[in-house]
């Protein structure tokens, strides 16, 4: 098993995207050098009265539980969308990040701008992070020494913002991914590698559109965005710096800014996919 210098910032709770990673890198024979497992409590109103009334280390695990439970999938909608990848993701398990990755470390914190973050980001001796969960990242982690890599669903900079797995359907007739260096901005970093891939279709398959769209979220498109790092991780030379790929200033600044999609628009996409 190779191991890869990179680190997974991973949210834990409710994120298939990590899973779906360490899956991926070890069916090819990889893992990565850490996974930094992180307890996200959160600033609003809400999350500052549960941990004056639990603590801070309760209420990390009671919003873990529940974000875990909101990310599952009935098993059959899960298997129907996973046909034909070859790993299987189960979300709302989360993975077993020791046996997945050389080194785990666990923090509680308030939120990507809370600077115990940034302590343990700076001091864990990885270069590289990827980035797997969502939420906005502060400027001020694009102002170091290390670099955060991050997967997006929809090619850019054609389909930048919300939903670029079903805005992509719309803009570009396939689903897609994207890899590259964050920076401040929304999806408009130094751009590594793009692959775009069949549309899915199953038709038949009848399921009410919400939860449809949950499932191509946690069981679809995270298949994706692993498959692109993989493909990514193996074209580097054993001596290339994750820090330092090759990359490119996205062409075309403007590009396509995509904002959560409208349920009655989402719903005639899904009723596609079942046709």
């Amino acid at each position: 098993m190779r191991t890869i210098p990179l680190a997974l910032l991973a949210f834990r709770g409710g994120c298939p995207v990590t899973g779906a990673y360490l899956a991926y890198l070890r069916l090819h024979g990889m893992r990565p050098a850490l996974v930094l497992a992180v307890d996200y409590v959160g600033e609003g109103l809400r999350a500052q009265q549960l941990r004056g009334v639990l603590g801070k280390g309760l209420a990390a695990r009671l919003l873990r539980v529940r974000r875990n439970n909101v990310a599952r999938v009935p098993a059959h909608l899960a298997a129907t969308i996973q046909q034909g990848w070859p790993v299987e993701l189960t979300p709302g398990r989360e993975p077993d990040y020791e046996t997945a990755a050389d080194r785990v470390l666990r923090l509680t914190v308030d939120s990507y701008a809370d600077p115990r973050l940034l302590d343990v980001m700076r001091g864990c001796g990885v270069r590289t992070f990827l980035y797997c969960s969502g939420g906005r990242v502060p400027a001020v982690l694009f102002q170091q020494d290390f670099r955060i890599l991050h997967i997006h669903p929809g090619v850019v900079p054609h389909v930048r913002g919300s939903d670029g797995l079903l805005w992509s359907l719309i803009a570009r007739g396939r689903p897609g991914a994207s890899c590259f260096y964050m920076d401040a901005g929304i999806d408009t970093g130094r751009l590594i590698a793009t692959a775009e891939y069949e549309s899915p279709r199953w038709p038949g398959l009848r399921a009410e559109p919400a939860a449809l769209y949950h499932a191509l979220l946690q069981c679809y498109d995270p298949h994706l965005r692993a498959s692109l790092l993989v493909s990514v991780l193996e074209r580097m030379s054993p001596d290339q710096d994750l820090a330092n790929l090759e990359a490119d200033v996205q062409p075309h600044a403007n590009g396509g800014h995509y904002y959560t999609m409208h349920p009655e628009l989402r719903g005639r996409v899904l009723a596609q996919l079942c046709k």
